[in-house]
């Protein structure tokens, strides 16, 4: 059988050549120590993939019900990981062996408007506070201090500036905003570090995942579906279109390489850059 040709996309000033690795059950993942770490809704829930997509380790989190958000943190918890289990209503913070070292949860007792109630995704803040979007029951993000107390709740269900339908996921920008994928709503939402809403990118259909470039470009994927890069006024700067129903999850390599968790089918795929 005669090979099929590469594909490549654009975004913005880039090119970049596409590669995938199939991986069942793949729903987020994230760079940390020199590897890409991979959230999966199955058994074994952690697969370690070198940058080439050569799996490296597979670990099991016994204790999930089923994963949603991976996150890298940054600052004093460097290499550390926040892993979301949505339906186990907590998150799990991974130390670099992918050991679970702590977690913010609520005792297996979901509720209306309180963390937690199916989180989907976590970020930690410029000063060590950590933000957990809880978005399929609750439509808010909460922020607990460095030393994991909870402090604030912000959001409600509604359509309004500052309102939520799913906060699917959520970062720091390079400005210090918050930006919040507002599924439902079309929209990425943009606060300051206490929950004040600031303005909003529109122009996408049912958000899922965030991520930023070296560059500071903020990186969308939603359900049409495809990529998009804002800089950081809000403006599209570039926009391809990702390979399967759903790029769920998203996270960048230090050399500028793009890597998606996507469903349906499911796998794992790099945008590499093209060098010219």
């Amino acid at each position: 059988m005669t090979p099929r040709p590469p594909a490549f996309v654009a975004l913005g000033a880039w090119r970049y050549r596409v590669a995938h690795v199939p991986l069942e059950g793949v729903t987020d993942l994230a760079v940390t120590g020199g590897r890409i770490v991979v959230l999966r809704r199955r058994i074994p829930e952690l697969v370690e993939l070198a940058f080439d997509g050569t799996i490296l380790a597979e670990r099991d989190l016994s204790d999930f019900v089923c994963g949603h958000g991976l996150r890298a943190l940054g600052g004093a918890a460097a290499g550390v990981l926040a892993a979301t289990d949505m339906d186990g209503h907590k998150i799990a913070l991974l130390g670099p062996d992918l050991h679970t070292r702590e977690q913010l949860h609520c005792d297996a007792r979901p509720g209306l408007g309180r963390p937690f109630n199916h989180p989907c995704d976590c970020a930690e803040g410029p000063d060590g506070r950590l933000y957990v979007a809880d978005g399929y029951g609750n439509s808010a993000v909460h922020v607990f201090a460095p030393d994991r107390t909870h402090l604030a709740s912000f959001g409600q269900p509604g359509h309004g500036a500052g309102d939520f339908s799913t906060p699917h996921s959520l970062l720091f920008d390079g400005q210090g905003r918050l930006c919040v994928a507002d599924r439902e709503n079309n929209r990425v939402q943009r606060f300051d570090a206490e929950g004040r809403y600031i303005d909003e990118i529109g122009g996408l259909h049912k958000p899922m995942a965030l991520a930023l470039m070296p560059d500071g470009t903020l990186l969308v994927t939603d359900q049409t579906p495809r990529l998009s890069g804002y800089d950081a006024a809000g403006r599209l700067t570039g926009r391809c279109r990702t390979f399967s129903t759903y790029g769920h999850g998203l996270a960048v390599c230090e050399d500028g390489t793009v890597v998606i968790a996507e469903m349906a089918p499911d796998r794992v795929t790099f945008l590499r850059p093209v060098a010219g």
